[in-house]
């Protein structure tokens, strides 16, 4: 009785953490479905959390890609063909990178600031008024 009077914050906070552990599993999680198709991986399989950060659309086209992948993989590659005359007269014409300097590099200062304007950097000077009645 003594070890939780000692550590009473600490025996309070570690049931408040499961508690909402648990609810969080029984709201949250969504349970698990039972797998379908075993070939097929559905991303919108889950919990709530789950099925509102990936759309369908995304889903299919991750499984296409997923699809796309394996068939590549599977394709054989023939290691003879890098020392084929034919493959080793190939010319590399690559252009080498240019490292910029530091400003150039980060772009502009104020991505914000607009395009067409002049760089003022203190306040506008005022401009007299004009007076219509004294032109003539």
């Amino acid at each position: 009785m003594e070890l939780y009077r000692q550590h009473k914050k600490i025996f309070l906070f570690g049931g408040i953490f499961a508690a909402l552990f648990i609810i969080y599993e029984l709201f949250f999680s969504g349970g698990s479905a039972p797998a379908q198709n075993a070939g097929v991986i559905d991303m919108t399989a889950g919990g709530l959390v789950s099925q509102l950060s990936v759309s369908p659309a995304d889903a299919i086209v991750g499984v296409d890609l997923l699809n796309m992948l394996r068939k590549l993989q599977s394709l054989p590659l023939d290691p003879s063909i890098f020392k084929d005359p034919v493959f080793m007269s190939l010319k590399d014409k690559s252009l080498p990178l240019v490292p910029q300097p530091l400003g150039k590099a980060l772009g502009r200062r104020n991505p914000f600031y607009d395009f067409g304007g002049a760089v003022t950097t203190g306040s506008p000077t005022p401009t007299p008024p004009t007076n219509p009645a004294a032109a003539h």
